[in-house]
């Protein structure tokens, strides 16, 4: 998600008449799977260069995964097969291009049929009109409705909430919606591993303190080489001599941004074992504390071998934003 997300969806509500009913309260609740978008484009239009930029925009694939996966599931229909059926559905984007349109525009309206939904419809007198919109607003469009499934998995984190590990993390000065099924795996002083675990699959979440000495350790070689060095302490693998490691083969994303106003470095990409054919996805977070002098680093991970991994990475991800620093509670 690029760094400006928060920003971009504020500017996109303000200014694209962000809306919903009077009567939105008694709308149905959202269908449609967490990543999968409703895209309605006419068929002449989706198997022309148009369909192309789409799929080119919401079937990219996501960095940072061992397989290629699209950034959004997308179903497709044309604009006479779009009814009630389809209305409720959590992610819309409808395409209309037709020399009969009045004017060129991007909108976005939310809770338009069902809740939470968000809505774009993006209107064009030509394919040229649709070209200049979409290449200016496409990255926006995207953010939005990836900020929009982030905000979905959160509500869910909070109706379900593992109520033990809140309660050891504000102990340390941090406060994250966990939802329940995590649980503690480890706990040190410095350093838990929380962990969601079935016969197939594994995420993990790392909580990890270090000292605060310089803004440079947010330089990106300065904190992998922090985050390797905890994760080779604290995380070994399954034979004698394997630990966990960020994989040096292929570049981790950086990324800074603000979370809850704070200031966040961000890297993302695969991590690996030494020592041990293993490996997955990972996302990291790394928030200054100044008044404590230390620096809140959160590992998320996914182990899934025969799963696809986009989903259970953006839970991860979801989680770690509700990040909020807390006063420690005295004995």
């Amino acid at each position: 998600m690029k760094s400006n997300l928060f920003l971009l969806f504020s500017f996109f509500a303000f200014l694209l008449q962000s809306c919903g009913g009077s009567n939105a309260d008694l709308w149905p609740n959202a269908t449609g799977k967490a990543g999968e978008m409703l895209l309605i484009v006419d068929d002449n239009k989706w198997k022309s260069p148009v369909g192309d930029s789409l799929r080119e925009t919401f079937a990219a694939d996501v960095f940072g995964l061992p397989q290629d996966e699209p950034m959004f599931d997308i179903i497709n229909i044309p604009g006479k097969a779009f009814s009630s059926l389809f209305e409720t559905h959590r992610n819309i984007v409808r395409v209309r291009i037709s020399p009969q349109n009045e004017e060129n525009f991007v909108k976005m309206k939310r809770n338009v049929w069902s809740r939470p939904q968000i809505y774009f419809e993006i209107s064009a007198k030509n394919d040229s009109a649709f070209y200049s919109m979409f290449s200016k607003y496409k990255s926006s469009i995207v953010d939005s409705l990836l900020l929009a499934d982030r905000e979905n998995y959160i509500q869910g984190f909070k109706k379900f909430k593992a109520a033990e590990t809140k309660r050891l993390l504000r102990q340390k000065g941090i406060e994250l919606d966990i939802p329940s099924g995590f649980t503690i795996k480890d706990n040190k002083k410095e350093f838990v591993w929380i962990t969601h675990e079935t016969t197939v699959l594994t995420q993990g979440l790392f909580v990890f303190f270090v000292d605060y000495t310089d803004t440079a350790q947010f330089q990106r070689n300065m904190l992998i080489h922090q985050i390797d060095s905890v994760l080779k302490m604290n995380v070994p693998g399954p034979v004698d001599n394997s630990y966990m490691q960020i994989e040096s083969q292929i570049e981790s994303e950086y990324t800074k941004y603000l979370t809850n106003n704070n200031f966040t470095v961000e890297l993302r990409g695969l991590w690996n074992t030494e020592g041990y054919a293993m490996g997955g996805s990972y996302v990291a977070i790394a928030v200054p504390e100044v008044q404590r002098n230390r620096i809140t680093i959160l590992f998320g991970f996914v182990f899934a071998p025969k799963l696809s991994k986009r989903n259970y990475q953006r839970q991860l991800e979801a989680l770690m934003s509700t990040i909020r620093f807390v006063s420690v509670p005295v004995n």
